[in-house]
């Protein structure tokens, strides 16, 4: 039954030009997808691609529906991959969840190419089809980062993951700070000014260690109105979580996230660097991490932070386990895939080793 199903599929390329086109249907998929996939929803990825238009999309579909979007990269050497976005945290595609089985196999059974999934959380619904329908699959890296798994009251959690002194420490921070001025913590609502949180974000990133080194949203025009958009298209939608910790009117501390039904992700963390020696990144993590918790329909939150951070890692606990994974369809040389596997692990490790160089002789620490 699975065969005749997914063999009247059809799976096409796009360019990014033609993202907009797929608009409609991309909703559709995603209003009854198989499971949340926030970074490759069309409100979130749309925007990313209209500007930049080195993206292509993977599409499976039926006559009737759109059944499968993937945003790629352009043709790579020997392999293709997802598309990778500053503003992306996760590889994992939007997928209608009736067909979806018909719908992976479909896609792996058409690539012309290995194709490398990168950050698929190990867990996911995708990643277990993936692994039924791949004749040739190799995980090429696994890792994990921070979550919060939304269990019992804020008061309990904190509790159980801080003893006394280090919550004596936080109460001691805030208190040091509001000893010196007005301290308030802002939450966009629904009819809030959306353009004030984006702006004391960017502002915030622009002033920082990010905005010296180039890497900061607003160092690139392209990457500032996608940004602008995503944030637009999720507050329509209500999805959008921002907060932003003030010192006497003056933002400190600015932090952006987004739910979809009971996942959230936190995206992006901004501090004031003459603030430092308060903690306000900290101080907010925990506002946000309150205010999540007051969301009752909301069960686990990806911190969306690299393995090892050094700030939200020690604040919450829980991980996530990520996985790059390289799949072939049947028709695929075992040559070819072989010898992509060598070559990708080849360039991980040479990538590592540059990497910690560069650091060293920088002095820089990973954040």
């Amino acid at each position: 039954m699975l065969a005749r199903v997914w063999q009247n599929l059809k799976v096409d390329r796009s360019s990014g030009a033609d993202a907009a086109l797929l608009a409609s249907a991309w909703r559709a998929t995603g209003a009854s997808a198989l499971e949340p996939a926030a970074f490759q929803s069309a409100d979130y990825f749309l925007p990313i691609s209209e500007r930049h238009l080195d993206a292509h999309f993977i599409t499976v579909h039926s006559s009737e529906q759109l059944v499968m979007a993937l945003p790629t990269q352009s043709m790579i050497g020997l392999f293709q991959t997802n598309y990778a976005s500053p503003l992306s945290a996760s590889g994992l595609p939007q997928v209608f969840g009736p067909a979806a089985e018909a719908g992976v196999t479909a896609f792996v059974n058409a690539l012309k190419l290995p194709f490398l999934f990168r950050a698929l959380p190990a867990d996911s619904l995708f990643f277990a089809l993936l692994q039924n329908a791949a004749p040739q699959i190799r995980v090429m890296r696994r890792w994990q980062r921070a979550a919060l798994r939304i269990q019992g009251t804020f008061e309990q959690w904190l509790t159980a993951n801080f003893d006394h002194k280090r919550r004596k420490e936080f109460k001691r921070s805030r208190a040091r700070l509001s000893e010196q001025g007005t301290l308030r913590v802002e939450s966009l609502s629904l009819s809030g000014d959306l353009d004030g949180f984006v702006n004391d974000l960017l502002g915030l990133e622009a002033q920082g260690w990010k905005g010296a080194r180039g890497t900061a949203i607003n160092s690139d025009a392209a990457a500032t109105q996608a940004f602008r958009a995503i944030c637009g298209n999720l507050h329509r939608r209500g999805s959008l979580r921002f907060w932003t910790l003030k010192f006497n009117g003056k933002p400190i501390a600015s932090l952006f996230g987004m739910v979809d039904g009971a996942q959230g992700w936190i995206i992006k963390i901004a501090y004031d660097e003459a603030f430092a020696k308060f903690s306000p990144g900290v101080l907010l993590v925990l506002d946000a991490t309150e205010a999540l918790f007051a969301e009752p329909q909301l069960k686990l939150v990806d911190s969306c932070a690299i393995p090892g951070h050094p700030m939200i890692d020690r604040i919450w606990r829980d991980r996530i386990e990520m996985v790059d994974v390289l799949v072939a369809a049947p028709q695929n040389s075992r040559v070819r895939f072989a010898a992509t596997v060598a070559g990708l692990k080849s360039h991980a490790r040479l990538r590592a080793a540059a990497k910690s160089i560069f650091y060293r002789l920088t002095k820089r620490k990973l954040s």
